[in-house]
């Protein structure tokens, strides 16, 4: 696919959530089955009713087969996720901790397996799309505090800083050619001073 060249250098959200589904999720499952080892991973011995971890792309192969139910991350509940919201609200200089790639999870597994999640799949969604919502409030904020050297991304999840790299990469580098030019000038001054 040809990209702009602000783009080429990113990850596709489809990227990002196939690198999301190597995360290891607990599912139950209604089969046995012995190990497979993998290139890169392994499913572990399978036994009908007792909880396993295994790659959420398992998972989801075997939820699409009806051969599993899966278990939602603990973080995936509306009271959670409310209250990071809540936190959101209060502290607007910090993000609250979400895991490193909640939205593409939440995503896959409220299309995919939302019958396993407690929660109305709909108010979820809305209190995703809340916090989703004030976290990209916060991070057009944080721009301002943007320098040549560093802008803190604590608890951004991978989709949060892919959506913003390119703009920042480029505005860093204006900012760090400005910066150098600045003590350029000043060092001349200095130089001169002398004289």
């Amino acid at each position: 696919m040809v990209l702009p060249n602000n783009m080429q250098k990113n990850l596709l959200p489809e990227e990002i959530n196939f690198l999301s589904e190597s995360q290891l999720i607990t599912i139950i499952p209604r089969f046995s089955m012995k190990k497979i080892e993998l290139i890169g991973s392994k499913i572990p011995t399978l036994r009908a009713m007792r909880r396993e971890q295994v790659p959420l792309w398992v998972a989801l192969i075997l939820k699409s087969q009806d051969k599993c139910n899966i278990v939602p991350p603990e973080w995936l509940n509306l009271i959670y996720l409310k209250d990071m919201y809540e936190q959101e609200k209060l502290n607007p200089l910090q993000f609250s901790s979400l895991p490193y790639n909640w939205l593409e999870l939440s995503k896959i597994l409220l299309a995919k397996a939302s019958d396993d999640v407690a929660d109305l799949s709909h108010q979820l969604r809305s209190v995703i799309q809340d916090l989703r919502e004030i976290r990209l409030i916060k991070i057009k904020n944080g721009l301002r505090e943007l320098n040549e050297a560093n802008m803190e991304l604590t608890n951004l999840s991978l989709m949060e800083i892919n959506e913003i790299r390119p703009f920042i990469l480029q505005v860093m580098g204006k900012l760090g050619k400005l910066y150098e030019a600045s003590k350029t000038i000043e060092d001349e001054e200095d130089d001169y001073d002398y004289e």
